[in-house]
């Protein structure tokens, strides 16, 4: 690693623009960018379907060490909301958690 090159932790939290990310997001429609933040509702089935969903989400997160904003809303419904809270904004790492999340609902039963 050159002097001038930040750390690897740094370097995966680096700010990436809302287009890269929109693009790296382009298989996975259900996420909206906004300048600063990734959001994805997700409607499931039952109360406990959404409180199950929630324990995998934190779980994927923990062993990403990348914690998403988490709100269960409507009794149903999981409002998932990602960002670097180190830059405020979008990094690779926010990316790389959404792809993660929608594995987890892939494998979930949705309204």
């Amino acid at each position: 690693m050159a002097a001038s090159d930040p750390p690897p932790r740094v370097a995966a939290y680096a700010a990436i623009s809302p287009e890269d990310a929109y693009r790296s997001l382009a298989g996975h429609p259900a996420w909206i960018v906004e300048r600063d933040r990734l959001h994805r509702d997700v409607r499931l089935r039952s109360f406990m379907d959404a409180i199950d969903l929630i324990t995998r989400v934190a779980a994927t997160a923990e062993a990403m060490r990348h914690h998403p904003n988490i709100r269960l809303h409507e009794w149903c419904f999981v409002d998932l909301e990602v960002y670097s809270h180190l830059t405020g904004g979008i990094s690779r790492r926010d990316v790389e958690l959404a792809l993660a999340i929608d594995e987890l609902i892939e494998d979930t039963p949705t309204a």
